[in-house]
């Protein structure tokens, strides 16, 4: 399972596009990211790579799963089969985040990243 490299950049607010949801969520990642001593280095984002495939691989921590229907760029209506994942990570700092993480599986089992939001302490 890879995990791109743009969906790194979001956790680290790294060339996000702006808009109402993606800024306020990728700047709250990037500060819990901060806060957990992960900063934006080839090094972290390994660390942080490492992490969500592990948590994919663990059966403990399936949260939910569910069919989300949406329509793609050409109108078309398709469906995703979705889990909800939940971890703790833990950062050079000594401190930890919960992560909630979401996965699309795909028809041959395997998942793929989708997005993840860390909750925590102050930034």
């Amino acid at each position: 399972m890879a995990i791109p490299e743009p969906k790194i950049d979001y956790l680290f607010n790294r060339d996000i596009a702006p808009d109402a949801h993606n800024t306020p969520r990728a700047i709250q990642n990037a500060q819990q990211l901060q806060r957990l001593g992960l900063w934006d280095t080839p090094e972290d984002r390994e660390l942080v790579r490492e992490h969500f495939q592990q948590v994919v691989q663990a059966h403990n921590s399936l949260l939910e799963r569910f069919t989300k229907t949406f329509i793609d760029k050409t109108g078309r209506v398709g469906q995703a089969d979705i889990e909800v994942r939940e971890s703790l990570l833990s950062g050079p700092s000594g401190k930890f985040a919960k992560v909630k993480s979401s996965w699309e599986v795909l028809p041959n089992g395997t998942r793929r990243f989708v997005s993840a939001e860390i909750y925590g302490g102050g930034a």
